[in-house]
């Protein structure tokens, strides 16, 4: 996710106006790391979908592709 990607999300949500003013810099590299952690659980809960398909080996090393795309 780019710097302007989650900046347009920020605002988009409403959550840019809490962060602005002295400790805006900090607010937002709070949010760029809770938005990678959220980002590495919705790759894992994915994976673990992918994992559950009745296709094999195939659907294991794509589960792992998946977990592991960052």
């Amino acid at each position: 996710m780019t710097q302007d990607e989650l900046e347009a999300m920020l605002k988009e949500s409403g959550l840019m106006a809490y962060g602005l003013g002295k400790n805006g810099f900090e607010f937002f590299a709070a949010c760029k790391s809770f938005s990678e952690l959220v980002a590495t659980k919705e790759r894992e809960r994915i994976s673990q979908k992918i994992a559950q398909l009745p296709f094999g080996d195939t659907a294991q090393s794509f589960s792992i592709w998946v977990k592991n795309d960052t």
